[in-house]
């Protein structure tokens, strides 16, 4: 595992880098989040050990199961949808939350850290393909959103995330990436660093192009999830 890793890993850059190049942007303007759902905890330490320190998980429960077994350097992303009710489970593991999409989630963020002194870095997600089956504030209510979690005591906003079409192939997952990237442009005063967190195994390349700062990737490092 660890040597087919290692050069999926080589391929992975070669690529980043190679997006990079066409728009003429620097391969170090992008931070590959390595999403380890479903792998066992040995890999994660695996790409932990590999030099990757962004690691992104899907389910509260594999972060909560995972992150006690883990060492050495690395950055815990919670990347999936988050049910209020498992806030208090997730947030001792983690310092990235990209899916904050409604402000109930944002008040029981609150809640959970009203004893804490410690922010959470948020990205709030979009839903820009308009596609019923994924979770996502409205494009017209992040404005509204971003504003709410600058006003967190709990949270620091950091950018947008959003999740490409199942289907349109190219045109589709560029238009919803440009739709990002121009939200970002009416939320950069929120922020000093804005991140937009789009593309995944299957578009992380044209989600580059069109201005990805993180992106989701998971498969072409560790090959195929088992579920």
């Amino acid at each position: 595992m660890s040597n087919q890793m290692n050069e999926n890993y080589d391929h992975l850059q070669t690529r980043i880098a190679a997006a990079c190049k066409r728009v003429d942007r620097s391969p170090d303007s992008v931070r590959l989040i390595v999403v380890t759902k479903t792998h066992p905890v040995e890999t994660v330490q695996s790409v932990i050990d590999l030099g990757i320190t962004d690691i992104g998980e899907n389910r509260v429960q594999e972060i909560v199961h995972k992150e006690p077994h883990l060492t050495g350097e690395y950055t815990l992303h919670m990347v999936g949808h988050l049910q209020t009710n498992k806030v208090n489970k997730v947030l001792p593991h983690i310092r990235w939350i990209h899916s904050i999409d409604r402000e109930k989630l944002v008040n029981a963020i609150e809640s959970a850290q009203k004893e804490s002194s410690e922010t959470i870095n948020a990205l709030v997600q979009v839903n820009t393909s308009g596609e019923s089956s994924k979770y996502g504030c409205s494009p017209d209510k992040c404005l509204g959103l971003c504003e709410r979690v600058c006003a967190s005591g709990a949270l620091q906003f950091r950018g947008l995330m959003t999740i490409g079409p199942l289907g349109g192939g190219e045109a589709g997952a560029r238009k919803s990436f440009e739709m990002l990237r121009n939200l970002g442009e009416k939320c950069r005063g929120l922020t000093n660093s804005l991140e937009l967190s789009m593309g995944m195994s299957d578009d992380f390349e044209w989600a580059i192009e069109e201005g990805a700062t993180m992106i989701r990737v998971g498969s072409l490092l560790l090959g195929r999830r088992s579920q």
